[in-house]
């Protein structure tokens, strides 16, 4: 889950080009990362389960606040939505969330707030739309995207939606689209825009998002298994690769 509010040290292009030197390190972790040129449909693949689903845990939230905003269950993405007073060990999840805020530290009760306010009807329809991995929203509507839970997505997949999202080609609003993406980034300068989301359960960490550098576009899904995988380690995992392979 995304708990910090990310801060990149690349003041370089990190992704002109797409030819890296060397795989994603990924330590103890059994991992794979998918990452497309959207500019050349070039795509490169590291790790062995690329086509493999698993649970997207908090990356759902991106698709998530899409339905959300396109069903209008909030005004937008500043519109307060009071805490349920239920206490988490993560003190940052214990008060009122707009979608903003919860998108930046992955607060549960929230998104399943959202949840409700689709219904399940209206969730199951737009997630097969969107056709986002299995399209299982079965094991409960507030619950079907965490760990143990019914809807599973593989890296590809991950990053094929990523795709579609940024080029506005997923069968939702240009308003839905174009907020999701904004509450989405993480760091933006003259040189570069960083988009992302994190999410963990079940021994998997993902991170996948999208850069633009100019008028060139890469998305990228890291995704990580093992014991202690989780999104913050997915996340330093890609921006070290990223990092280390900056023109």
């Amino acid at each position: 889950m995304n708990y910090f509010k990310i801060s990149l040290f690349m003041t370089v292009s990190i992704f002109t080009g797409l030819a890296f030197a060397d795989e994603p390190d990924f330590g103890k972790f059994d991992g794979t990362a998918v990452i497309i040129d959207l500019n050349t449909s070039k795509k490169l693949t590291y790790g062995k389960h690329a086509d493999e689903q698993v649970s997207p845990c908090s990356t759902f939230k991106i698709l998530n606040s899409i339905i959300a905003l396109e069903n209008a269950v909030v005004k937008d993405e500043n519109e307060i939505i009071p805490w349920d007073g239920v206490v988490s060990e993560y003190p940052f999840w214990n008060h009122e969330h707009c979608m903003r805020s919860a998108i930046a530290v992955s607060t549960v009760w929230f998104y399943q707030e959202l949840a409700r306010r689709v219904g399940e009807a209206k969730m199951a329809k737009m997630v097969r739309a969107a056709k986002y991995g299995n399209m299982d929203t079965a094991k409960t509507l507030t619950s079907f995207w965490l760990g143990g839970g019914s809807l599973k997505i593989s890296p590809n997949e991950q990053a094929d939606f990523l795709s579609k999202l940024v080029r506005n080609q997923l069968p939702f609003s240009s308003r839905a689209l174009t907020i999701t993406k904004d509450i989405m980034n993480l760091e933006k300068n003259k040189d570069y825009s960083l988009s992302g989301k994190t999410g963990s359960c079940d021994s998997i960490g993902w991170f996948v998002g999208f850069i633009e550098e100019g008028n060139v576009t890469k998305v990228f899904a890291f995704s990580l298994r093992g014991e202690g995988a989780n999104g913050v380690e997915a996340k330093n995992i890609a921006l070290r690769f990223l990092q280390k392979n900056a023109k």
